[in-house]
């Protein structure tokens, strides 16, 4: 927690032969700054086609299919590609009745890695569309090689492994993809690297005909973080049992699969080795889990898995609510014939060996089981326990939702840019504060993040939350002297928790996140910000993950909560006139 280094899901998107290819110094050349292998993602358009349409009830809405149809139709013509050439990767709809399809670029039957696209659906038009290709601010349209190559799989995993030093990941099968390097379109193979005992989990793509590595993923998100009851945050607060916390809608089958082990549909929580050749579950009794103690005895080590397993489960059936569901790429073992890619139940690792004062969550497409790594933090004696803070898991858990939700489930690339994977961790540490909120709390109370594990008042960020600017004077322009994710997520949460504010100031607070048709502010602010994940581009910008907020409050209120959301942004300087520059502007738009 103490030192974060993020990284994110994996998957991919895919091309066509209108691969449309800005030069490097044009539009669009990101590589993270801590990282070593190459990155490049052309930057995304996204725009909102009609916002009548987005904002009109869904009284009968069209079946998926000819939705998905609609969209696929919508996009080729708007990218000037034939049907051949582009793909859906997956689709779903919301329940505000927006189908959201996500999909990428062909050529020569081949995808192209980093072209994607997505269109959303409501009342039988499309009302915002996204594409890292094919439109005017997209330059060149570089040459496609032939489907060649000089190097087969086993050679390109080699060269990998020797250049990278990670060991190969077996499980992931090698496939063959173009990928746009920013200058040229080059064939390449894709893999996966993998050492769990140094928290390495990277997608790559070689050069099918060098050998060289052209393009990466990463799927590690790092955070420097009887129950602990939500909304309660750390065991000073004690500890309580709580009863029959399952909700049917999302685990019908309930979280244990036996009742006697942190073990289910959802969530597999344990105590792990290095090597994991050997695992001890948190226990229960006919369902009952009990637990207490200091961390470093085995006692703690049940308390925290406990508290692990009851944190993971709590969230994804909220999340279930506001739309991250099967379809959408959840995380579960079974889906029960509902859609989406199973077997991807979230692996927790309780007091994981292999780090200390941190946390980090690997998350890889729809289908890969994500890994959850929470381990012990020194600043106190004895020790603390990160699976002890809830707001930690919270932020480790809602980098899988960020991922999984952005540019579709399909896809693992969309928050790999350091401004989308800075507002990677604000989502995180946004969702933490907002499940732990409570209804005495005011909108100038000073939020901390890590206080319990480091046994400081301030927490782990550089300002507490707050929407006071003299406890946090964040703003859009700090970004310019920002430019590691940690520090632009601070940045994000200000203004999110703006808007947050706004809307509970005015529409009241619920305690029952549960109920996602609630008009509570809360509610209604959570709903925003999950709809926003679906709507915005891959690799979005501050600006369009803004917008793609606004989308959301189109299709699932109907506009109402527009000045709100302007207000909160527009008060830390991201107003109507605020482009990606970072200079401040607080203006609004007519009618707010």
């Amino acid at each position: 927690m103490r030192t974060f280094t993020l990284a994110l899901t994996l998957a991919v998107a895919a091309a066509s032969s209108v691969l449309a290819a800005p030069a490097p110094d044009a539009t669009g050349l990101h590589r993270r700054g801590a990282g070593k292998l190459p990155f490049y993602f052309p930057e995304s358009v996204y725009e909102t086609v009609n916002e009548d349409a987005a904002s009109r009830p869904s009284f009968a809405s069209i079946p998926e299919d000819q939705a998905v149809k609609i969209a696929t139709d919508f996009l080729t013509a708007k990218l000037g590609i034939t049907a051949d050439e582009f793909q859906v990767a997956n689709s779903f709809t919301d329940a505000s009745g927006t189908t959201h399809v996500y999909g990428a670029q062909f050529a020569n039957g081949v995808r192209v890695a980093n072209h994607q696209a997505a269109a959303h659906v409501k009342n039988g038009e499309v009302v915002s569309y996204s594409s890292s290709f094919g439109t005017d601010q997209h330059l060149v349209k570089p040459h496609i090689p032939p489907v060649q190559a000089k190097l087969t799989a086993d050679d390109a995993v080699a060269k990998a492994v020797a250049s990278t030093g990670i060991p190969h990941h077996k499980d992931f099968t090698t496939v063959s993809e173009y990928v746009n390097t920013g200058s040229a379109i080059v064939y390449a193979h894709k893999l996966q690297l993998r050492d769990e005992n140094k928290g390495q989990w990277v997608q790559v793509w070689v050069d099918a005909n060098t050998g060289e590595i052209v393009h990466s993923a990463d799927f590690v998100n790092k955070s420097s973080y009887k129950v602990v009851a939500l909304p309660n945050t750390s065991p000073l607060q004690g500890f309580t049992t709580v009863s029959n916390p399952e909700d049917a809608t999302a685990s019908p089958n309930g979280w244990s699969t036996t009742g006697t082990t942190t073990k289910g549909n959802n969530a597999d929580v344990a105590k792990r080795t290095a090597s994991e050749t050997a695992v001890t579950y948190g226990s229960g009794s006919g369902g009952v889990f009990t637990s207490s103690s200091a961390p470093s005895t085995a006692a703690n080590i049940q308390a925290s898995a406990v508290n692990l397993f009851y944190i993971a489960n709590v969230l994804h059936d909220i999340s279930y609510q506001y739309g991250f569901t099967e379809k959408a790429g959840n995380f579960q073992l079974s889906n029960n014939g509902k859609g989406g890619k199973a077997n991807d139940a979230v692996r927790v690792s309780v007091q994981d060996p292999n780090g200390t004062d941190n946390a980090d969550f690997s998350t890889p497409a729809d289908g890969q089981a994500p890994l959850m790594r929470m381990f012990v933090f020194t600043a106190t004696s004895p020790n603390r326990d990160g699976g002890l803070e809830n707001v930690i898991p919270l932020h480790e858990y809602t980098h899988g939702i960020s991922n999984r939700l952005t540019g579709g489930s399909a896809t693992g690339q969309c928050l790999q840019t350091t401004e989308a994977g800075g507002m990677g961790e604000g989502w995180s540490d946004f969702v933490g504060l907002v499940l732990t909120a409570k209804s005495s709390d005011t909108a100038t109370q000073a939020r901390v993040v890590g206080n319990y594990v480091e046994n400081n008042s301030a927490g782990i960020r550089s300002y507490p939350y707050s929407t006071s600017t003299s406890t946090n004077p964040l703003k859009y322009s700090s970004l310019k002297t920002r430019n590691e994710v940690h520090d632009i997520g601070e940045v994000w949460v200000e203004f999110l928790w703006e808007m947050y504010w706004n809307l509970v100031t005015k529409y009241g607070f619920s305690s029952n996140l549960y109920n996602a048709k609630s008009t509570a502010g809360n509610v209604v602010a959570l709903q925003l910000v999950i709809g926003g994940m679906m709507n915005q581009p891959c690799n979005p910008t501050i600006i369009s993950a803004r917008n793609a907020i606004l989308t959301a409050d189109q299709t699932f209120y109907g506009g109402k909560y527009k000045c709100d959301i302007w207000k909160g942004f527009a008060k830390r300087g991201v107003g109507n006139s605020a482009t990606t520059t970072k200079t401040d502007k607080t203006d609004l738009p007519s009618g707010c």
